[in-house]
């Protein structure tokens, strides 16, 4: 019996690896400065929560709970953006069979609109396709004029609004969807 239990137990460990998505650290170069992107670590959770801060005016929408969940998850992967050992960018997004949803996207607002942005996103796209993803999704509110028109130049296309989506101001969201493949 425990010969049976050992091989079923190395099965359900390789398959659990298979999901796990590795992501290999990049450098890249923005206005002159290195900046590293690499596989957000819980170790991260803290400056992520001071770059969401900044961003949404000293309001966590998530809080380290959350972040630690979703950085934890198998089917999950979340880059972070470094100059130096600060965090000035995020980008999750969490996998399900043939679809991808994008649950988070940050950049500093000192770094915004240099491309960072359309970077990690253009990454999520590609390791969507690597993944043979059909579609990728994302929810943005819909006053946000910047963040729309970015996702709208990357192909996006508006499928549906959640009304009152964000609680805490009872705005409405767009939800986006990029066709990866046809079906």
């Amino acid at each position: 019996m425990w010969k049976k239990f050992k091989h079923f137990r190395s099965f359900w460990l390789l398959a659990k690896e298979e999901k796990f998505i590795k992501f290999v650290p990049e450098e890249i170069t923005v206005n002159q400065s290195s900046l590293s992107i690499r596989q957000a670590q819980v170790k991260d959770i803290s400056a992520i929560l001071l770059l969401e801060q900044s961003l949404y005016r000293g309001k966590q929408p998530w809080n380290s709970k959350a972040f630690h969940t979703e950085i934890s998850r198998n089917d999950s992967l979340y880059l972070v953006v470094l100059q130096t050992q600060c965090v000035i960018g995020l980008i999750g997004v969490r996998f399900d069979g043939s679809n991808g949803h994008i649950t988070n996207l940050m950049v500093d607002s000192v770094w915004q609109k240099k491309g960072i942005g359309t970077y990690l996103i253009k990454k999520v796209i590609e390791i969507a396709k690597n993944k043979n993803c059909k579609e990728l999704s994302l929810e943005v509110k819909d006053n946000n004029l910047n963040a729309q028109n970015l996702y709208y130049k990357l192909g996006f296309t508006v499928s549906f609004v959640w009304p009152n989506y964000y609680q805490s101001s009872h705005q409405d969201a767009f939800n986006m969807v990029l066709k990866l493949a046809s079906d």
